[in-house]
């Protein structure tokens, strides 16, 4: 949704500034009074209440409200709006008597019982499979009953329907030992779920590679060492939460249409669609959507992206993070600054911290707070209140001020990620990859957003001049049709080794790569691939050891010894740069070299076609900017040379790569920017972007020509209000 559609929303929802407060039982009651007058004084304008399936459905028919009602008249008494958010991932003492086969099936087929995690300290956890029908008509009843309760109290909000949708509490890191659900009711919907995609079994099996012979022999995958049946499988739970998600913001949007509903996820970044977490899929049916996040690039440029237009939150700040083990740091304006501003500049509308009062129950006790234990204040407290006091006269403008749309795509393909964990047996590198080119762009001030593998299948590209594919192994032919059209008609592709290697729609590799037909389409191939591990030194006579530097020649003698996972490329232009994991001699007809591994054949080159451009790397640069970003920043800067993009305000850095800039517009006048440096020393930043910066917090006064440089202290982070000379 372009970003001129997003305005009506604007006045609807208001920029939020307040904390989560309670997740039953803690805090207690008699901590109530005292802490909604100093949230009063903090300025918030919202606050969270958890209403947890277990705390308040003690019976199939008695529904325990009375401390969320007292808890509501508190708010409203000290102007303070609420947003109600769902706890389902407990399940009540009474559901498994009523439904003893409700519990999920682990993938060795034992039943999941319910317990207690730290950050689900009432039990129930991870609540009942998401396929039993019995469950689910409970699960309804309680959301249906909670919302025709709350709905006509003056202080609610907003309606959080799924706090950090998971499929089940073991599975945030990826791992086969516990993966869910393999219940009857599971494998009646997959079954189901397989017909519509195959249509006849005999599709199936071309697919699979199988031979069954009736839809009853089909086996739920429980290896990943044939990928697609593996794929569709988790693609299977991945629509399954979905369409949880899908019910719950319909309940509420038919039983209270008059106020906002939404879900907060924890971005992609962290969860995975292993794990059956998909950003662009909870987004979709979201009124404004949200997020568990801190102010790293990759978590807020994944959430903006898949809101696509929508208004974005951070409803769950963890800048106060800690356990038993481990107390919350203690932190002050320098701090916060460059956490919570990063996200404004990206455009986020608000921040809500978890959690006002520190922790007391559990292992997450005695952190997360805004507060001490017993309420009194941290200095963070005091630099909460210094900043909201800065922000918030100017609130109501940065509602209405977002960023200029994006011109870089960053393809994140879920049936991608899926197959590298396949292959790989995690999915560390296939997100490193994709970190690394959001951090790049990042910090050479390049807006981007993300792009789903759907949206690339359905040409959903309008606007993007470059997209960037690291990892990309895995393609569906629709993906690779519609990657071809997008770049004949104009457009500027950077992709990693391998692309489209595997057919996600045939189930087959590829004979020749890339595959689904672009190495033919493009006149590019890879001629012979093979692991980095497997170089050599020995291979090539493209180095000089002797015109190399001390760094250069004990990193070549260390690799030309026994090779590894990074191996050294000479660039066109004399550089030394790092690939890393593949490696792929490249060739084609009218192929630029842009890089050598050997000193005779080419593993990165650039190629017209059509009215676009490809550039193609026969190795992962994303993967080598662990070790040296050099490469990586080298192409992108290659990449956005050929797209003709320009960085935000037109911002060069003394120091390369240290200085980001966000600017803010009300409709096409500069209202605000965002300028944070990285950098240990000072240094002059460059800025074509015209008038009068006044910084927020800094006081700082500057007046950008485009040539005269502005002088920039280590460390810097103010919102700079832009008014006209």
């Amino acid at each position: 949704m372009p970003v001129k559609d997003v305005m009506a929303d604007v006045e609807r929802f208001p920029f939020l500034f307040g904390t989560e407060y309670y997740r039953a039982p803690t805090p207690e009651p008699d901590c109530w009074e005292m802490d909604f007058r100093n949230m009063r004084d903090l300025g918030f304008n919202v606050v969270k209440y958890l209403v947890q399936w277990r705390w308040s459905h003690r019976a199939p028919d008695r529904f325990y409200f009375d401390d969320l009602d007292r808890l509501m008249d508190l708010a409203a008494a000290h102007d303070l709006k609420v947003m109600l958010n769902f706890l389902l991932d407990v399940s009540p003492l009474w559901l498994f008597d009523v439904h003893p086969h409700a519990k999920q099936v682990d993938i060795n087929g034992h039943t999941v019982e319910p317990y207690v995690v730290g950050h689900r300290q009432i039990g129930g956890h991870p609540g009942p499979c998401y396929r039993h029908p019995g469950a689910l008509v409970d699960r309804q009843r309680f959301l249906a009953a909670t919302v025709e309760h709350f709905r006509g109290h003056p202080a609610l909000l907003l309606w959080d329907v799924w706090n950090e949708p998971e499929l089940c509490f073991p599975q945030r890191t990826p791992s086969l030992s516990n993966m869910v659900c393999y219940c009857p009711h599971c494998r009646t919907a997959f079954m189901d779920w397989l017909r519509k995609k195959y249509g006849k079994l005999d599709g199936l099996n071309a697919t699979w590679g199988r031979c069954y012979e009736s839809w009853d022999q089909v086996e739920l995958p429980r290896g990943t060492g044939t990928f697609t049946d593996f794929i569709d499988w988790r693609e299977f739970h991945l629509d399954t939460m979905a369409g949880e998600a899908e019910w719950r913001l319909e309940t509420v949007r038919q039983l209270d249409p008059a106020h906002g509903r939404f879900l907060h996820v924890v971005p992609n970044c962290w969860f995975s669609a292993v794990t059956c977490a998909d950003d662009f899929a909870m987004a979709k049916q979201c009124e404004v959507f949200a997020a568990t996040m801190n102010g790293q690039p990759g978590m807020f440029q994944h959430v903006l992206s898949a809101g696509h237009g929508k208004i974005c939150y951070n409803v769950e700040s963890h800048v106060n993070f800690g356990s038993t083990d481990m107390h919350q740091r203690m932190l002050g304006m320098d701090d916060i600054l460059p956490d919570f501003l990063p996200q404004l500049g990206a455009g986020v509308k608000g921040i809500v911290f978890w959690q006002y009062r520190a922790e007391v129950l559990g292992m997450e006790a005695p952190a997360w707070g805004l507060v001490k234990t017993d309420g009194t204040h941290r200095p963070v407290t005091e630099a909460v209140r210094r900043f909201w006091a800065t922000i918030r006269p100017h609130a109501s403008a940065l509602r209405k001020a977002f960023p200029a749309p994006a011109e870089i795509g960053v393809l994140r393909s879920r049936k991608n990620e899926v197959f590298h964990f396949c292959t790989q047996g995690d999915v560390r590198a296939f997100n490193v990859s994709i970190e690394a080119y959001i951090t790049a762009l990042y910090w050479d001030n390049f807006p981007h957003r993300l792009v789903s593998g759907e949206m690339l299948a359905a040409g959903e590209l309008d606007g993007l001049k470059l997209l960037i594919v690291p990892n990309g192994y895995y393609m569906t032919q629709a993906q690779a049709d519609s990657l071809d059209r997008w770049v004949r008609a104009g457009g500027v592709l950077l992709s990693e080794a391998h692309l489209a290697a595997y057919n996600g729609t045939t189930g087959r590799h590829n004979r020749t790569v890339p595959g689904c037909g672009l190495a033919e389409s493009w006149g590019i191939r890879e001629t012979d691939s093979t692991s980095s591990h497997h170089l050599r030194l020995g291979q090539t006579h493209a180095f000089d050891p002797d015109a190399a530097g001390e760094d250069v020649r004990k990193a070549l003698k260390e690799f030309g010894a026994r090779g590894g996972k990074y191996f050294p490329i000479r660039m066109s232009d004399g550089s030394l740069v790092w690939g890393a994991h593949r490696y792929a001699v490249l060739a084609g007809d009218a192929v630029e070299s842009l890089g050598t591994f050997d000193g005779k054949h080419p593993c990165i080159v650039r190629k017209r076609v059509g009215k676009g451009t490809v550039i193609y790397c026969g190795t992962n640069f994303g993967q080598a900017a662990e070790r040296d970003p050099a490469g990586l920043n080298a192409l992108v800067r290659l990449a956005t040379a050929a797209a003709a993009i320009k960085p935000t305000g037109g911002a060069v850095a003394g120091l390369s790569g240290t200085v980001h800039v966000d600017v803010l517009l009300e409709g096409s006048v500069s209202r605000y920017a965002v300028v944070v440096s990285k950098a240990d020393r000072k240094q002059v930043v460059r800025l074509r972007e015209r008038g009068k910066w006044h910084g927020l917090f800094t006081g700082a006064d500057w007046k950008p020509d485009g040539k005269k440089g502005i002088n920039i202290p280590a460390g810097f982070a103010d919102i700079m209000e832009i008014a006209k000379c």
